[in-house]
């Protein structure tokens, strides 16, 4: 019998976006799916886009939220409503190309728990951007990862290989996890608890769908780098892992700091500026020099804005804050990172 999969899209006033996800999502090969889409609380053409597309298919379910209740929580809605034996989680600005249930499901054994793929980038025209794409293959470690089942899942989610827009899981993996509802990037979280647990891990090289990156893709607040860096810090990882863990966490905890400053929350600034993974390195004398350097340049910028945060985070938040943000805003340090993958 064909397995029932529910393909499920929050949206939050992107009208025409939303559109072509849904209409990619309705377009896929295997014959049976649910498309579910729920509104957090905009008022806006979102009705109309849906109930046009709703009454030329009936596998299309949608839900408006009287208020905004968070992205997480939206999530954890739309899971918890899913019939699907698998689930599919995209945003409302993504695009599944035809084949991508029909390939991913063709993987899902009963060992399995996540199957997930390749992905382009895609520009606000829902245009291909092929080098970008290529260039976050082999930044987020795609391009080194054999087809099949993972060995070390671990390594894998830490680096932030596997995206939630290009996976299909287990709906029973994620109405019982579910998203943390204080994250406001609640994926990374969920697939490095979801692999802490044993879950097994399958990847198919194929590029099956299409992430767009926009203005409009970077959270209005930011990340909530406070919570994530909380959160997964104490997590044990194994040896061969702790490095991946390093290399997520330490622009993570950076960000933090930032934050904190630009709020006026010293206490909490320097309780990041002491966590294990804010990036330092050590001289041979012992000192610590404050950078994660690449290369000369990235090292001497990055000292320069640690040695900032740290200046500012010791003064009283009268004088702190506003400080760090001119200089901040002047382009003197910039922590900012864009959660793509």
């Amino acid at each position: 019998m064909t397995p029932l999969v529910s393909i499920i899209i929050p949206t939050f006033d992107r009208p025409h976006f939303l559109k072509e996800a849904i209409e990619a999502a309705l377009a896929q090969t295997h014959p049976n799916i649910e498309v579910l889409v729920f509104d957090n609380g905009t008022l806006d053409e979102t009705l109309a886009v849906v109930e046009e597309i709703a009454r030329r298919d009936s596998r299309l379910i949608f839900r408006r939220h009287e208020r905004n209740i968070g992205m997480s929580a939206n999530f954890n809605a739309l899971a918890a409503a899913a019939r699907g034996e698998f689930l599919v989680a995209i945003g409302d600005d993504d695009r599944l190309l035809p084949d991508f249930v029909t390939r991913l499901v063709a993987e899902m054994t009963p060992e399995v728990n996540v199957v997930f793929c390749n992905h382009y980038l895609i520009d606000a025209g829902g245009r291909r951007l092929e080098d970008d794409s290529r260039a976050y293959n082999r930044q987020y470690g795609r391009e080194m990862l054999p087809a099949g089942i993972l060995a070390l899942p671990e390594a894998a989610v830490w680096r932030q290989s596997v995206a939630m827009s290009a996976s299909l899981l287990r709906t029973s993996d994620m109405q019982q996890l579910r998203f943390r509802e204080d994250l406001n990037t609640p994926d990374a979280e969920f697939f490095i608890r979801l692999a802490s647990l044993g879950a097994r891990f399958v990847f198919v090289p194929e590029y099956l769908m299409e992430y767009r990156v926009h203005l409009g893709a970077v959270t209005v607040g930011g990340l909530w780098s406070e919570q994530l860096v909380e959160c997964l810090t104490p997590m044990a990882v194994r040896p061969e892992v702790e490095r991946y863990k390093r290399q997520f966490l330490s622009p993570m905890v950076v960000n933090a700091v930032s934050r904190c400053l630009q709020q006026g929350d010293m206490e909490r600034a320097k309780k990041f500026l002491g966590n294990k993974y804010y990036p330092r390195r050590r001289q041979a004398n012992g000192a610590s020099v404050y950078s994660a350097a690449l290369d000369e340049d990235h090292g001497f910028r990055q000292t320069v804005g640690s040695l900032l945060q740290n200046f500012c985070a010791n003064l009283p938040p009268s004088v702190g804050a506003p400080i760090y943000r001119t200089i901040r805003k002047m382009g003197g340090a910039s922590f900012a990172r864009k959660h793509v993958h």
